[in-house]
């Protein structure tokens, strides 16, 4: 049997709305769709850091910046009498810019969820464990993500001499 080896990358992009966060998810098929994170091939001279950021900016239409890496996922599939073997690194991002309803082709629906409705809509237990590692993450690391509102109304304060 013919054994082909992938691999890719991929991230939970993150915004954050007041105390929470919104994860932003790929949907594909017909309704009911199947809800993933965006993920794909590491091309030739790519890290699995730049193929992580092109590939959720081309399935969401939105830009992101690595935070961290959360873990890697691997999985055995077939297609026709090909056995794959996929190996995915995924990466917690905090949004940038961007709209989802500017994703690609590839993707019938990219969509924002509140973080915890997001895990329970993922399709994969995997990607489910993905939120829960990151829910750590950030519970260890707080300031994270800063604090938009603070940040502004700081800069927005006159300077005292």
């Amino acid at each position: 049997m013919r054994v082909k080896y992938e691999v890719s990358a991929g991230g939970l992009l993150l915004r954050r709305r007041g105390s929470s966060y919104d994860a932003l998810l790929i949907g594909r098929g017909a309704p009911p769709r199947v809800w993933t994170l965006p993920k794909g091939h590491v091309e030739a001279r790519e890290t699995t850091e730049q193929a992580a950021l092109r590939e959720v900016h081309e399935e969401t239409g939105c830009w992101g910046e690595i935070i961290t890496r959360l873990n890697e996922i691997s999985y055995w599939f077939y297609v026709g009498k090909t056995k794959h073997r996929k190996a995915v690194t995924f990466f917690l991002m905090r949004y940038l810019s961007g709209d989802p309803a500017s994703h690609d082709h590839e993707v019938d629906d990219a969509r924002w969820f509140d973080l915890a409705q997001a895990r329970k809509t993922l399709k994969y237990v995997n990607e489910k464990r993905l939120v829960d590692l990151a829910l750590e993450f950030l519970a260890a690391h707080p300031d994270a993500f800063g604090e938009p509102e603070v940040a502004e109304a700081r800069r927005a304060e006159p300077v005292s001499s």
